[in-house]
C-alpha cells in the first residue's frame, strides 16, 4: 500500500509512547502495544482506501508524559476523547482533552504537545483526512462561497472546533471500534463509519447545522421534568441531591432521567453538575470577593485540595492564579 502523507506525524507520535512495532498486524492495519516500561495498553492504526486514517488509543501511562513534535505537512483530524484527560499545546493555543467531547482540527505547518497524566485510562479515537480529499468532499459548483481547507484556515496554523459527543455519535463509535469484520473488510467497514462521522461533525461544525442525536420515548411532559432537574441542580448545587433522589423530586424514573438528560443536555447529569460547579467558583473567584476555599465551600466541595485538582484539570490552571491576576 502507498505510503500516507500522515505516516512520519504518526511514527513520531508511536515512537514518543514506545509503541512497540505491528503487534499482529495486517495488510493497512497495525496494533501497537505499550511498552511496559512507559504503560499498559494499545494503539490500532487503520488505513484505508480513500486514504482517511484512523487511530484508536487505548491505555494509562504508568507517569505523566509530554509528547512534543513540529510537523511541516497539513491535515484534517476529527478527535473523540471517550476517556481520560491531557491538555494539547498547538501553535501557542492551549486546549483541554475532556471526557465525552470531541474536536475538529485544521493543522498545517505546527508544532504540538500533548501533555498526559496518569489517574486514568486515556481512550481516543481520531479519523484523519488527507486535505486534497476533504477539499474533494468539500467542492460545491452551486456554493459562491465554497469551504474549502486554506479558506478555513487562513493564516493560522491551527483551528480547532470544540463539541460534545451525543448519544448517537457514541452509537457509531462503538460501532467502528467493535467492527465484526477483519481485514479487507474490516478497512471498508471502518472508513464507512468514519464517513459517517465526518458528515455528521462536517455537518454541525462548518454549516453550524446540529448533529442528529439518537431520540429516547420521551413525552412533553417528561422534558418538562427534565427542565425542572436541570433547574434543581442549579439550586441544590452546594449540596445536589443523589441520582435516585433527583429522580423522585421530579417525577421521573431514573432511567430514563439518565438517558433523557444526556440527550437533552448533552451529558450526563453529574457531569452537568460538575461543569456547572467550575463554571459558579470561576465566577466567584472573578469577583474578588471570596477565597479559593469558601469558592469551593459555596459549590459544595468540603475538600479543599480536591476541589483545587479538579479545577486546575478542568480549566487548565490553579484557582489561586485567578486571585493572583486580581492583585
Amino acid at each position: 500500500m502507498e505510503v500516507t502523507p500522515f505516516k512520519q506525524i504518526f511514527d513520531l507520535y508511536f515512537d514518543s509512547l514506545s509503541l512497540q512495532q505491528h503487534v499482529g498486524s495486517g495488510r493497512g492495519t497495525a496494533a501497537r502495544k505499550l511498552d511496559r516500561t512507559i504503560g499498559e495498553g494499545y494503539v490500532n492504526h487503520v488505513i484505508t482506501q480513500s486514504g482517511i486514517e484512523i487511530i484508536d488509543s487505548n491505555y494509562q501511562l504508568a507517569d505523566s508524559r509530554n509528547v512534543s513534535f513540529h510537523f511541516n505537512a497539513a491535515m484534517v483530524e476529527l478527535s473523540f476523547c471517550l476517556q481520560g484527560n491531557g491538555e494539547i499545546h498547538a501553535s501557542g493555543t492551549r486546549h483541554k482533552l475532556k471526557a465525552n467531547n470531541c474536536s475538529l482540527q485544521f493543522m498545517h505547518d505546527f508544532d504540538v504537545s500533548f501533555q498526559y497524566g496518569i489517574e486514568t485510562p486515556i481512550r481516543t479515537l481520531a479519523i484523519c483526512v488527507p486535505v486534497s480529499l476533504f477539499d474533494r468532499y468539500m467542492y460545491d459548483l452551486e456554493s459562491k462561497s465554497p469551504i474549502s481547507f486554506t479558506g478555513i484556515l487562513g493564516s493560522n496554523a491551527f483551528r480547532m472546533f470544540h463539541m460534545s459527543i451525543q448519544p448517537e455519535t457514541l452509537r457509531i463509535l462503538n460501532q467502528l471500534i467493535k467492527s465484526p469484520f477483519t481485514a479487507t473488510m474490516h478497512r471498508m467497514y471502518a472508513e464507512s463509519k468514519a464517513l459517517e462521522l465526518l458528515a455528521i461533525f462536517f455537518d454541525a461544525a462548518l454549516f453550524e447545522r446540529s448533529a442528529p442525536s439518537q431520540t429516547a420515548s420521551l413525552s412533553k411532559n417528561d422534558r418538562l421534568k427534565l427542565v425542572k432537574a436541570q433547574e434543581v441542580l442549579h439550586d441544590r448545587m452546594a449540596a445536589p441531591p443523589s441520582l435516585i433522589e433527583l429522580s423522585r423530586i421530579v417525577g421521573l424514573n431514573d432511567y430514563k432521567l439518565k438517558i433523557g438528560f444526556k440527550e437533552q443536555y448533552g451529558k450526563s447529569v453529574f457531569a452537568y453538575l460538575r461543569d456547572k460547579r467550575m463554571d459558579k467558583a470561576k465566577e466567584l473567584l472573578q469577583t474578588g470577593q471570596v477565597s479559593v476555599s469558601q469558592a469551593a465551600g459555596l459549590v459544595g466541595y468540603a475538600n479543599f485540595s480536591h476541589f483545587a485538582e479538579l479545577f486546575r484539570k478542568y480549566y487548565g490552571y490553579n484557582p489561586s492564579e485567578l486571585i493572583r491576576e486580581r492583585n
